[in-house]
């Protein structure tokens, strides 16, 4: 019964998980070419004096690192077609460390183009920094970028432009990925963000979906945060949150397709872990509070319906989860399930072939996808797949963990990813040698006990594992 059950759960959690982008891809997919030719075309300038402020909100981060990208975000305004443009630098860092990146952005702080605020008492976290960002800002629109994010001049005459002629209540610039180490897992990172990003951003807004704002890289009306009510404090998943409280309003974020924001990824396995980590539990936190609000929003109702599904994503990892607990107790208490008795069952038949269909149109729509937002071969879209999914594999119990307490709404500090220096000095992760250890175990007592069904099952893990280990680590 365990072995069954947990097949049957592994399955149609793969649904759920695939199946959702599949749909998506399949029914926007005739603007794929379309969207792609968007990207790097020559874009149109705007003519109107609308003003944008650039809030970064920060702390604790790598003053070279938030030097330089500061900098390049001052530069782009300056080359943009904008005529009134700001960045806005909200820290929550100590004098010294003000005074010093002051120090190192001194040209641009006496242009005015650049302004540095230390807020002297950092109540809130992340949120309150934005509020207090946007509040102070001069800008029509306020763009929210993260300090290592980038924009650059085309993007932004390509929104001056947007907003000149829409003026819409927010507009979204889809994510591109970029690394400062040369890692395997962050070239897997980056291919899998870029190619997300087309599909549940490009190919949703294309299908007129819901747009969720994005955490760094959306610009909103600041009459529209006024309304809203801004973000308000120690909110963990900001974007997602924003996201419900435009929906209440009965506003609905544009994209920016011919344009794009520039995301540092994550090099190493721990930085990565803590960055999904944060994501899992604030959007499932957020979707704890809000399914009402989302179902009662003024919007349409198959866009509120894929509103939660979009939201619920991470939350999916929690029944895999439990599926693959159910696996480890079968090993040991469940023999006799040898091929000839999984080849009688038909549950675990039909649940097999079920996987093996969805989980190849699902590789090969985002292989397609690298080929054509990439230019990536097949053989290296293929590779970078395979990286992620054995990122995936070893990760899948901590994000269902952790989106099991953002539903319960057990109460967890805010957590900030490590970047380049801080990344660099990073250990080893823990995770893939425990998973490693314990499907380790479960293929072992699965031998014994003759349950190749529970094998295979802990078997995907284990080699996820070892993987990560010998090549991401």
């Amino acid at each position: 019964m365990l072995t069954q059950l947990a097949t049957v759960l592994a399955t149609l959690t793969l649904v759920m998980m695939f199946g959702y982008h599949i749909i998506i891809y399949l029914g926007a997919r005739r603007h794929v070419h379309r969207l792609t030719s968007l990207d790097g075309d020559a874009v149109p300038r705007g003519s109107c004096e609308t003003c944008v402020s650039i809030v970064v909100p920060t702390k604790g981060e790598p003053l070279d690192m938030l030097a330089s990208a500061t900098k390049a975000k001052a530069e782009a305004i300056k080359k943009s077609s904008l005529r009134c443009g700001e960045v806005l630098i909200i820290s929550d860092d100590d004098a010294d460390y003000v005074r010093e990146l002051k120090k190192a952005l001194r040209p641009y702080v006496d242009e005015g183009l650049v302004k540095v605020i230390r807020r002297e008492n950092p109540s809130g976290g992340r949120t309150g920094a934005l509020d207090y960002g946007a509040k102070v800002a001069s800008g029509e629109y306020v763009l929210i970028l993260d300090s290592d994010s980038k924009v650059s001049a085309e993007t932004l005459s390509a929104l001056h432009a947007k907003i000149c002629t829409e003026r819409p209540p927010a507009v979204v610039l889809p994510w591109k990925g970029y690394s400062l180490m040369d890692t395997r897992l962050a070239e897997a990172i980056e291919f899998n963000t870029d190619t997300t990003s087309f599909l549940l951003y490009k190919l949703r807004w294309a299908g007129g979906f819901f747009i969720f704002p994005l955490g760094s890289g959306t610009a909103v009306r600041k009459d529209v945060l006024e309304e809203v009510g801004y973000w308000g404090p120690n909110v963990i998943q900001d974007d997602i949150w924003l996201g419900t409280k435009l929906a209440g309003k009965g506003y609905m974020p544009d994209l920016l397709p011919e344009g794009s924001t520039e995301v540092l990824v994550p090099a190493k396995l721990k930085s990565f872990r803590i960055q999904q980590s944060r994501w899992a539990y604030g959007a499932s936190e957020i979707i704890s509070k809000t399914l009402d609000k989302i179902l009662k929003s003024p919007l349409p109702l198959g866009t509120r319906l894929e509103m939660v599904l979009y939201v619920l994503q991470p939350s999916i990892s929690i029944p895999l989860t439990v599926a693959s607990i159910l696996a480890f107790i079968a090993a040991f208490v469940e023999p006799g399930w040898d091929v000839l008795k999984a080849l009688h069952s038909m549950s675990i038949m039909l649940s097999a072939a079920l996987a093996e269909l969805v989980i190849l149109t699902y590789a090969a729509l985002h292989i397609n996808l690298g080929k054509i937002i990439k230019s990536a071969k097949r053989k290296a879209a293929a590779v970078q797949l395979g990286r992620a999914a054995a990122v995936y594999g070893v990760l899948y119990p901590v994000i269902g963990f952790y989106s099991l307490l953002g539903l319960l709404r057990i109460k967890l500090s805010y957590k900030i990813t490590p970047k380049a220096g801080a990344e660099e000095e990073l250990k080893g992760d823990w995770v893939p040698y425990l998973t490693a250890s314990v499907s380790g175990a479960g293929i072992i007592a699965s031998a014994f006990s003759n349950n190749i069904v529970a094998m295979l099952l802990m078997l995907l893990s284990f080699i996820s594992s070892v993987y990560s280990i010998v090549r991401l680590e």
